[in-house]
Formats: C-alpha cells, sequence, structure tokens
C-alpha cells in the first residue's frame, strides 16, 4: 500500500474506493467521488434596501458558483460586505460561526481589516437559510437564490413599506454608532 498525500482536512471524509472493482457501469468517467456543489444566483433587480450599493451589486456576477456549499456561501457573504454602502454595518450583521473548520469574510472600516469565520457547510439548505437570514437582517428582498432569476424587474414594495425598513435600519445605524 503506498501513502497518501498530505491534504487540508475536509468537513467529511472522501470514502475508501481502492476496493471497489473498478468497473465502468459503476464509477463513470473517474474513480473519484462527485462532491455536493451549489450555485447562489444573484438577482441584481432586487430590492436592496439601506446597506448595499445597487452600483457595486451591479458589477457581480450573474452567479457563485457551481461550488462546494461552504465556498458558495462565502463569496456570497463577501459579495455583501464588499457591495456595502458602509462596510462596518454590513460586517455588524454577519453571524460568526463557531467550532469546526472555517472560512473567513473580512472587511475594511476604520483605518483596519476585520476577519470573521464562518462554519465550513455541506448543505445547501443551509446555504439557503443562512444567505435569507442575512439577507433579512440587511433589509433587502431576494438577492439570493439557488434558481436564476428571470430578467425583468422586480415588483417593488410600496412607498410605506419601504419608508418603514429605511427607518428601522436608521435606527440600527444609530444604536451602532453610524451615519450613511
Amino acid at each position: 500500500m503506498t501513502p497518501l498525500a498530505i491534504s487540508p482536512p475536509r468537513s467529511t471524509p472522501e470514502p475508501d474506493i481502492s476496493s471497489i472493482p473498478q468497473d465502468a457501469a459503476m464509477i463513470p468517467n473517474s474513480a473519484t467521488p462527485q462532491a455536493l456543489t451549489v450555485c447562489i444566483y444573484v438577482n441584481k433587480q432586487a430590492n436592496l434596501g439601506p446597506y448595499l450599493d445597487r452600483k457595486k451589486v451591479q458589477q457581480l456576477p450573474e452567479h457563485f458558483g457551481p461550488e462546494r456549499p461552504s465556498a458558495a456561501l462565502q463569496q456570497a457573504v463577501q459579495a455583501c460586505i464588499d457591495c456595502a454602502l458602509q462596510q462596518k454595518a454590513v460586517f455588524s450583521l454577519i453571524k460568526q460561526g463557531y467550532g469546526g473548520e472555517m472560512v473567513s469574510v473580512s472587511a475594511s472600516f476604520e483605518g483596519k481589516q476585520h476577519l470573521l469565520s464562518l462554519l465550513v457547510v455541506n448543505s445547501i439548505g443551509y446555504v439557503l437559510r443562512f444567505l435569507k437570514k442575512l439577507c433579512r437582517s440587511l433589509l433587502c428582498d431576494n438577492l439570493f437564490s439557488n434558481q436564476p432569476f428571470q430578467q425583468y424587474n422586480a415588483v417593488s414594495e410600496s412607498p410605506e413599506v419601504y419608508e418603514n425598513r429605511r427607518m428601522e435600519a436608521g435606527r440600527l445605524l444609530d444604536q451602532l454608532g453610524l451615519k450613511i
């Protein structure tokens, strides 16, 4: 038996396939198991709320992935930070993970680089729930999906609902000592 090369730790171990017969009917084209991937689509027509800069969101790719769920999550969260009107405000809304394998997102404010760690996940459902909660905190609607968005203008909310959400965001920014 030959020694295995040292590779970075994975959140889920790959199965040992050395004892499985190399039968083309069982293993198409390769002996490497296929990793779970996800594609996160960006809705550039979304109501972005008071935290995100529309011009920066327009410059984002149409989607992140297909990637491992944790990589797609990291890219989408980092995009939110990078598209922020004020990175400190968006950064403060992100929930940091603890324990297990982590990926990092970063923001620059107050003359410093700040890092947060997100748990590495292998669940598409977890990624979608995390992004939905983040978007709710950012007061933006339908920014991300695992399905492509149709290219038409989304129906916008009423002026009263928008104004209430804008005022709520203003109160939160005041509590954080920030101004837009």
